[in-house]
């Protein structure tokens, strides 16, 4: 299995200014028009793919009112037209009909902001942040990118409508108040049938203001994913590196909930998270009855981490006590728990019912054991910043009989 990229590199040709724009076939420009954006779309926004076969045989293609053409392949012959052009791409399945694409003057790099059927696409809010885990992925920047505000807005429109789920992040989402819930208003109105849900630490739902302010918003199927990493505030605030932010995290939780919203408390495992892991699941539920999931993630070990390997790194393997007992205390208790990020082999056969394919498809790795493994169409993999320093143990091929328990396990 290969993880399939967010981007690659074209020849570029015409282009002036900065652009988003969705790729369509012949076929979805003659039967759906601009109706195959799920909002407010002109002409210009539409990328025309047009194979070189298709070209040569109907060059008059060339003058639909559309805002350029993609040739999927190398170049065959010559391109008269004055409008943006892309054609011999690096890695020709990144880009394909339906995704909404970035391109910049001067830049070879073509960015896919949205990919047509996949539950991994994400509005980037920001890479601010009020926190400064010591496992962030993404570590922060002191930097203003509200632009992202208005690119994720223009993103929304170009969509397709269909059900997927779509995410949005950061950095810390919340820091930009108005252009977030501009943004979850606009999903509402133009993207009704798609899932969204937000990372975010929580901390600034503090302010009770944000109660009326998603209240009116009303989004039906809007969650949050809330980071708590300890059942105390030493050690949650230690691993969020900002003192006062379990307390701050608590009180934004509770806000959440008075705003009637649906909340997903994650944790990320680690050598600080896992040895309390079975007290903290008491918490959640003695605490926040309010909760609706709980996510027991393993580590991306990439960013901040890689930093802080030392203080971080613990063999799945060594956390396997913990990691049951958290999981049953919660599923024995009625509150839905996955384990996410944790590929089948390090998780006992008895746990696999909780394990879920969560890595996003753009960051998904199956290393050189998981080729020929039995379980490979069903688990969770590595992140492509998967290293050796970061393997466990454990990592190894399930056999087709190895791998039936933890199919009849998952029953």
């Amino acid at each position: 299995m290969v993880m399939l990229r967010k981007d690659t590199h074209f020849e570029i040709h015409h282009l002036d200014e900065p652009k988003l724009l969705k790729v369509i076939t012949l076929d979805e420009f003659i039967e759906q028009g601009l109706a195959v954006c799920a909002g407010s779309a002109e002409f210009g926004d539409l990328l025309l793919w047009l194979p070189n076969e298709e070209r040569l045989r109907s060059p008059h293609l060339l003058s639909l009112p559309v805002g350029g053409f993609l040739i999927p392949e190398p170049l065959i012959g010559d391109l008269d037209s004055a409008r943006p052009h892309l054609h011999t791409p690096k890695d020709a399945d990144v880009v394909q009909p339906g995704d909404v694409i970035a391109i910049t003057p001067g830049n070879t790099l073509v960015r896919v902001l949205y990919r047509r059927g996949s539950d991994s696409n994400l509005l980037f809010m920001t890479d601010r942040c009020n926190s400064f885990c010591l496992m962030c992925s993404q570590p922060p920047k002191d930097i203003d990118d509200r632009w992202h505000v208005e690119e994720n807005l223009r993103l929304i429109d170009l969509m397709d409508s269909s059900e997927e789920n779509l995410g949005i992040s950061g950095g810390e989402p919340t820091l930009y108040r108005d252009g977030l819930l501009e943004i979850l208003a606009k999903c509402k109105a133009v993207l009704p049938q798609k899932s969204i849900h937000v990372l975010s630490n929580g901390r600034l739902f503090q302010d009770p203001s944000w109660i009326a302010a998603l209240s009116a918003i009303g989004h039906p199927q809007l969650s949050w994913g809330i980071p708590l990493y300890a059942d105390n505030a030493e050690d949650h605030d230690h691993v969020v590196q900002a003192p006062g932010a379990f307390s701050e995290t608590l009180q934004g939780l509770y806000n959440l909930a008075r705003a009637n919203q649906i909340i997903e408390v994650r944790v990320v495992l680690n050598r600080l998270t896992t040895p309390r892991l079975p007290e903290l699941a008491h918490y959640v539920f003695r605490n926040l009855p309010f909760v609706r999931h709980v996510a027991l993630m393993g580590i991306e070990s990439t960013g901040l981490a890689r930093k802080h390997y030392e203080e971080l790194w613990i063999d799945p393997l060594d956390y396997q006590e913990s990691l049951s007992q958290a999981v049953y205390f919660l599923f024995n208790r009625g509150v839905p728990v996955s384990i996410y990020n944790l590929p089948l082999c390090l998780i006992p056969a008895d746990l696999s019912r909780f394990a879920r394919q969560s890595i996003s498809d753009w960051k998904n790795l199956f290393i050189d054991t998981c080729q020929q493994c039995a379980a490979v169409n069903h688990c969770s993999g590595f992140f492509k910043s998967h290293t050796d320093r970061w393997q466990s143990r454990g990592v190894q091929l399930l056999s087709t009989e190895a791998f039936s328990a933890y199919a009849r396990s998952a029953q």
